[in-house]
């Protein structure tokens, strides 16, 4: 019996320090404010709330100077748009003198302060692709007034590296002058809020990868945000509007001949038609020519400029290809939606890899720090983890080199998300299974 007591005594004890020790979550009292749905803030009259003070709980991250809150962590790393309930942004400025925000970052947040209209030029621009609703923001105005609920960390800050510093023995190069190569690297971000941090990641080790394999600078142009880059590892040659990307397109048909291989890199968001039949910002296929087959959606993918409501298609991109003066052509298309510009890059000698169909959404790396897609076509090239170092072998037929076909495969065996990587390299614009019988199995970067 008084064994009994003892161990009841002893269980009673853990308990209450394990009660006393577990800090992660607040304790809620009955003056804990009511909270409020993003959605009951983001109404379709989200207007007559400005003014109004809300309470509102969620994930709280900070990208490019702006911050907001998400309700699902998946949210931060897929690449789509967010769905306006599951988002709302947060004017923080006027406690920016008390607030750090790597003490919030990923961690779940309740947030008490003021309906406002967002502020940022370019989410104010990007309001006419994406809603009005958008622009819905909870301003902020005492540091008091930002609770954390859970010390856990659901989503990690994604760093920005140098490049030379994490992977030198790609620093150590020969440029071959005579290289018949030519490339563009392009990522947009719509506005501040969705140009992440590893969208600049992958442009930035893309560049240095393809210098390595003897690519001069001069024949490399990227286009990339507002012109700027997130450090100055790489150059950045053009803002990714309208105008910069043409500009971009030019300069290499300046220099560009028939015996040219053309390499193309898109990342970003992406918008289309998804397999439920909704539209993520697709545009209206006036002319119907990528309707073909099965697919009959009178839809055009786009990839979306930076700070600029003119809508980034396929079409629009496939023109100015098109117009290239080139032997062959390799692109790695990483948005969501990307399985559609299959069709519109069809040619020959033209080996077109996408992260996912035409109708699906797709996604970053685990990690956050690279694209699901991108990275294990970096792992593939480079012959290592571009994260861990650990030594990768995609060479399938031991010579050497990592041909298309070698890289596609890679990626179908690795991709761990939820999107069907998609290959062409016949010219039909019809998505096909990678065979050692391709042209992609003789192309190499």
């Amino acid at each position: 019996m008084k064994t009994l007591r003892i161990l009841f005594l002893s269980l009673l004890l853990i308990g209450f320090c394990s009660c006393e020790n577990d800090d992660s979550e607040s304790p809620t009292t009955d003056d804990d404010p009511q909270t409020t749905s993003f959605s009951e803030v983001k109404t379709d009259n989200w207007r007559d709330n400005i003014g109004q003070e809300f309470t509102v709980e969620g994930i709280f991250i900070n990208t490019n100077g702006v911050t907001k809150l998400l309700t699902n962590a998946d949210d931060f790393y897929v690449d789509a748009l967010t769905e306006e309930d599951n988002y709302i942004h947060l004017d923080v400025s006027q406690v920016s003198n008390q607030i750090n925000h790597d003490d919030y970052f990923g961690k779940r947040v309740r947030i008490t302060g003021t309906c406002v209209e967002n502020s940022d030029s370019t989410i104010l621009q990007s309001a006419e692709l994406i809603g009005d609703v958008s622009l819905a923001t909870i301003l902020v105005t005492n540091i008091s007034n930002i609770v954390i609920l859970n010390s856990s960390v659901v989503i990690t800050p994604i760093p920005v590296f140098s490049i030379c510093d994490r992977y030198p023995m790609l620093c150590n190069f020969q440029i071959d002058p005579f290289a018949h190569k030519k490339a563009l690297l392009y990522s947009g971000g719509i506005n501040s809020s969705y140009a992440y941090t590893r969208y600049w990641n992958d442009i930035k080790l893309m560049y240095q990868i393809l210098l390595n394999k003897g690519y001069q600078e001069e024949n490399i142009r990227v286009v990339y945000k507002n012109g700027t880059g997130e450090d100055s590892d790489i150059p950045v040659h053009y803002a990714a509007t309208p105008t910069g990307l043409d500009n971009a397109f030019s300069y290499l048909n300046e220099f560009m001949n028939g015996q040219d291989q053309f390499f193309l890199m898109m990342n970003n968001h992406g918008g289309g038609k998804d397999n439920d039949g909704r539209y993520s910002t697709a545009v209206f296929d006036s002319d119907g020519d990528d309707n073909r087959g099965s697919i009959n959606d009178n839809s055009d993918e786009q990839y979306y400029f930076y700070n600029n409501s003119t809508a980034l298609t396929d079409d629009w991109l496939a023109e100015r290809i098109n117009n290239l003066n080139m032997s062959s052509m390799i692109a790695v298309v990483k948005p969501c939606y990307s399985g559609g510009v299959i069709w519109d890059f069809r040619g020959d000698n033209r080996v077109v890899l996408t992260s996912g169909t035409e109708f699906q959404v797709t996604w970053s790396h685990h990690s956050g720090q690279y694209g699901e897609q991108t990275f294990h076509f970096f792992s593939a090239i480079m012959g290592e983890n571009p994260i861990t170092g650990a030594p990768v072998n995609a060479d399938l037929d031991g010579n050497g080199q990592i041909s298309m076909y070698e890289a596609q495969m890679y990626i179908l065996d690795n991709d761990a998300r939820s999107e069907n990587p998609q290959y062409d390299d016949n010219g039909d614009g019809i998505e096909n299974t990678p065979t050692t019988g391709g042209i992609g199995n003789n192309m190499y970067l």
